[in-house]
C-alpha cells in the first residue's frame, strides 16, 4: 500500500531568514529531538560525522571527511522534544555565524510537527546566495529525515 509522502514546505524567506515546515507522522517530538541531539541517530540522516555535547551550551562539530567540510556551533536552547536552538557556522564560508531553531509541535496522531527556522544572514549578496543553498540543504536533509521516521 503507497503511502503520501509527509508534508515539507519552505513557509517564508525574508533577506535575513528561513522558514521551514515539516510533518514527522511516526516520530513523536521527544524521538524526533534525538535524532538531532544523538550522534548515532543524526549519522542516519545527516553528517557522516558527528560529535556533540547534548546539553544548553554545549557544542557540535559535524563533519564530512571526503569534502573536508566542518559545521561548528554551540547549543542555545536545549528543551527535549520542544525546543532545539543552536548556532551555525561553517568553517569554508565567509559570512557571520546564524542561528537555527526547531519547534515541535505534537499531533494527535502521536507524530510532530517540526518549524525550523534559521536567521541572522547579513544583507549581502554572499549571505543571499548561502541562504539559498541552505535552503536547498535544509530540504534535502530533512527529506532524508522524514524518510528516517517512516522505517520502524
Amino acid at each position: 500500500m503507497a503511502t503520501s509522502r509527509p508534508k515539507l514546505e519552505l513557509v517564508g524567506t525574508a533577506r535575513d531568514r528561513i522558514a521551514i515546515f515539516a510533518d514527522f507522522p511516526n516520530l513523536n517530538p521527544a524521538l524526533l529531538f534525538d535524532y538531532w541531539t544523538n550522534a548515532d541517530l543524526l549519522k542516519k540522516w545527516w553528517p557522516p560525522a558527528a560529535e556533540l555535547q547534548p546539553v544548553l551550551g554545549g557544542t557540535y562539530h559535524f563533519s564530512w571527511p571526503k569534502q573536508d567540510w566542518h559545521l561548528r556551533g554551540k547549543f542555545t536552547m536545549f528543551d527535549r522534544g520542544k525546543t532545539l536552538g543552536f548556532t551555525w557556522k561553517w568553517d569554508h564560508e565567509s559570512i557571520d555565524v546564524t542561528r537555527v531553531t526547531l519547534l515541535f509541535h505534537s499531533i494527535p496522531s502521536g507524530g510532530t510537527e517540526l518549524t525550523l527556522r534559521h536567521e541572522g544572514y547579513s544583507k549581502t549578496s554572499e549571505a543571499k546566495k548561502t541562504r539559498d543553498e541552505h535552503v536547498e540543504g535544509w530540504t534535502f536533509f530533512l527529506r532524508k529525515l522524514q524518510e528516517q521516521g517512516r522505517e520502524p
